[in-house]
């Protein structure tokens, strides 16, 4: 690693240790799931700290789910940088990957090389991550051998879904899961610590797994992978978009922010909200001076 390691050590024996490359690896040579989200933030960064993930993947998703962009496709390098930043200041032991936006790495290794620098060393990240085969592999390769470490992604690739005919599952015919597989295979040869399987049919998964040495992170891609990773905003409940059908939502958070949010509205304009409770106190006598003042 050409990069000063971004985990502190910890200081209490019990406490959980920092997720590592060769942690990731020993958790698939023991079949050990590994869970993985994404977080956008600082709060949503000490949620999944205090949750006990693995991985936290800072994903250009955050472009619809934070920024309100239509796609990942506008979302710049400098806002990734920012969002990445914030939840590296909440992270202490998930290993911390920023996912590198569109148009930030494609036209050439000087630029992957670069653009994957500024996350190691702005934002704080363990890992880069970046989506396809084909040329991407070349990218993966150099920024591996710049010494950042590569989690690769293939199957549905939301920043090139129009090419791919949409937001649609990848590999369902015998040449589309043949492709899949050469892209991931790929991927392992250029030296990717681990690849990211999405809409991919399970039973394709399966039939891959035999082939693969580094840990995949399946989502939408069937239970056979070393692990899942699921949109911070999805599995909570609070993004309003489109949901993919491999999101399950494991509580409505949104409901409950608007919930709240109403209640506080509901008590301003009764006048029930603040009370003497939430107010500060004024000694009488610097109260009759001020008064005394104010005539």
């Amino acid at each position: 690693m050409s990069a000063t390691p971004h985990s502190p050590v910890p200081t209490d024996l019990q406490a959980p240790l920092p997720m590592t490359l060769p942690r990731l690896g020993e958790y698939k040579r023991l079949g050990e799931p590994i869970v993985m989200v994404t977080a956008y933030d600082y709060p949503s960064a000490q949620v999944a700290q205090a949750a006990g993930v693995d991985i936290v993947l800072v994903g250009d998703s955050g472009a619809m789910t934070v920024l309100g962009y239509p796609s990942t496709i506008p979302v710049s390098t400098e806002e990734m940088l920012m969002l990445t930043a914030a939840v590296r200041r909440g992270l202490q032991t998930p290993l911390l990957i920023g996912d590198l936006p569109f148009g930030s790495y494609e036209g050439s290794d000087v630029q992957a090389i670069a653009t994957a620098q500024r996350f190691v060393k702005e934002a704080g990240c363990d890992a880069v991550k970046l989506e396809r085969g084909g040329s991407s592999v070349a990218r993966a390769r150099a920024i591996v051998e710049s010494g950042i470490p590569v989690m690769g992604h293939v199957g549905l690739t939301p920043q090139t879904a129009t090419a791919l005919g949409g937001y649609r599952a990848q590999g369902r015919t015998a040449e589309q899961a043949t492709a899949v597989a050469r892209d991931a295979l790929a991927l392992q040869e250029a030296g990717c610590f681990s690849i990211v399987f999405e809409a991919i049919p399970a039973a394709v998964t399966e039939a891959l797994m035999a082939h693969l040495r580094i840990p995949v992170i399946g989502i939408g891609a069937g239970p056979a992978t070393d692990g899942q990773v699921l949109v911070f905003h999805d599995l909570l409940g609070i993004y309003d978009g489109h949901a993919p059908r491999f999101a399950k939502r494991f509580a409505d958070v949104k409901a409950q922010m608007v919930a709240g949010v109403a209640a506080y509205a509901s008590e301003v304009r009764s006048r029930a909200f603040p009370t003497a409770e939430h107010t500060y106190s004024i000694d009488d006598d610097e109260l009759a001076r001020f008064k005394a003042e104010l005539a």
